[in-house]
């Protein structure tokens, strides 16, 4: 009984093979057989068609001109207020100042509310210093002036003891010359001229040292007025030490070319913007657009916006503003975008929000242009072309025509030079049968069996 029971089994499973492989021979045989017939209807389509050729093989199209072309150029950016007062670090400080604190981003801020606050410890130091060199200039400047006047008492001291020898020895010159020698007269004469030297030298000297000594009590009045400077400015800075806001608002930080913001421990200069307090009554968005999107964008095109996080709204736009460069968004990616404005034709404020993400897509529209199919196009080493029909009946031959793309649309594309107007192009390859281009585009597909 065992043994039966194995054969049996045995036959099932031979006989389901049987069947499999029945199933998968009509299986195939019917995907031949629909395969025949879409390229018979393609082929009847293509021959009872208004654009055939000659041959009813090659579906053709004629190239005409249309009164307008309208490309679609998406783009995403966020909402920014039109107007907003800047909020900088104090100009009377005149001095770097670190922060110690500053209102987070995008806290709603009430007028005369304190924003920011100052590091005091850098600034308390260099008024200490500014001080101590204040008043090293002073006692510098005291001894240099009473070293001037002993100097100028020291020479005139000297001056006057010569003054006392000149006299001296003038009382003692006798009034007869013969009395005495001449030897004696002569050093009589030479103790009278020293004197005299002795006394001028002393004057001119103290001429000198009286203008040097000035020069160095002028030196260090520069240095003076340099650290008076610096302690004013250390006091001016330590009396502003704090930001107030000047009015409610949303406070939104200013942020670098690298997308950062000021924060806890940054040095900022007088008169640094630090933040602004956006004007909600007026919006407007700030988008990102693609380099090569932008060619063709202009301030008085209309768009349509969407918020991110209320995108079941659609509001009406108008471009504003264009930038003249273009920039990365990110200084590690090198992918370069315009900057362009949107403004609103109303302001929604109980929607719109500061700082939203938005999602907007710009109408370029084109007047006079020759638009065809983008299937009609291709392209061989970087260049483009069309098939175009030669010849009595048109499409009974076709040339390769080298063609100068312009915007394009999901399914149309502009030709803006290679083309005249009525000629007549073809829709696919003419140089193959369309079960060729079927098989390829069965191979091409995803769920196409290797061969």
């Amino acid at each position: 009984m065992k043994q039966s029971t194995k054969v049996s089994a045995s036959g099932r499973e031979a006989l389901a093979r049987v069947e499999s492989s029945r199933a998968g021979f009509w299986a195939g045989l019917l995907g031949f057989a629909l395969a025949v017939v879409l390229a018979a209807a393609v082929t009847g389509t293509a021959g009872c068609g208004t654009g055939l050729g000659a041959d009813a093989k090659v579906p053709t199209v004629e190239v005409s001109r249309q009164a307008s072309f309208t490309r679609r150029v998406t783009a995403e950016g966020y909402l920014e207020a039109v107007e907003a007062t800047p909020v900088t670090a104090p100009v009377d400080s005149e001095m770097a100042m670190k922060i110690a604190w500053i209102a987070e981003d995008g806290a709603s801020i009430e007028a005369g509310e304190v924003v920011v606050r100052f590091d005091p410890e850098e600034m308390q130091r260099q008024l200490q210093d500014s001080q101590g060199d204040l008043a090293s200039a002073l006692l510098s400047m005291q001894k240099e002036r009473d070293a001037g006047r002993s100097a100028g008492s020291k020479r005139d001291q000297s001056a006057a003891q010569a003054q006392r020898e000149i006299e001296a020895a003038t009382a003692f010159e006798p009034e007869d010359n013969g009395v005495l020698s001449r030897n004696e007269l002569l050093d009589s004469q030479i103790d009278i001229e020293l004197a005299e030297a002795k006394s001028k030298h002393a004057h001119a000297v103290k001429r000198v040292e009286r203008s040097v000594s000035n020069s160095r009590v002028e030196l260090l009045e520069i240095s003076r007025r340099q650290a008076q400077n610096e302690v004013q400015r250390a006091q001016e800075a330590l009396a502003h030490l704090e930001v107030e806001a000047p009015h409610a608002g949303i406070w939104v930080l200013e942020r670098d070319w690298q997308g950062q913001t000021r924060g806890l421990g940054d040095t900022v200069w007088p008169g640094q913007k630090l933040a602004e307090l956006p004007l909600v009554a007026n919006m407007q968005a700030a988008l990102f657009v693609l380099e090569a999107d932008a060619g063709d964008l202009e301030p008085g095109l209309k768009a349509e916006l969407v918020i991110e996080a209320h995108p079941d709204t659609t509001y009406k736009a108008t471009v504003a503003r264009v930038d003249a460069l273009a920039q990365p968004r990110h200084a590690e990616v090198p992918v370069q975008y315009f900057g362009v404005t949107l403004e609103f034709e109303a302001t929604d404020a109980q929607t719109m929000k500061v700082g939203q993400r938005v999602r907007a897509t710009i109408f370029i529209e084109q007047q006079d242009v020759l638009v065809v199919p983008r299937q009609a196009v291709f392209e061989r080493e970087g260049h483009f072309f069309v098939h175009r029909a030669v010849g009595p009946t048109s499409g009974s031959s076709f040339e390769e025509a080298e063609v100068e793309l312009g915007p394009s649309s999901a399914g149309r594309v502009v030709i803006t030079k290679g083309l005249e107007d009525h000629d007549r192009i073809a829709l696919r390859d003419p140089n193959k049968r369309a079960d060729e281009l079927i098989g390829e585009r069965d191979a091409d597909s995803p769920g196409a069996a290797p061969e």
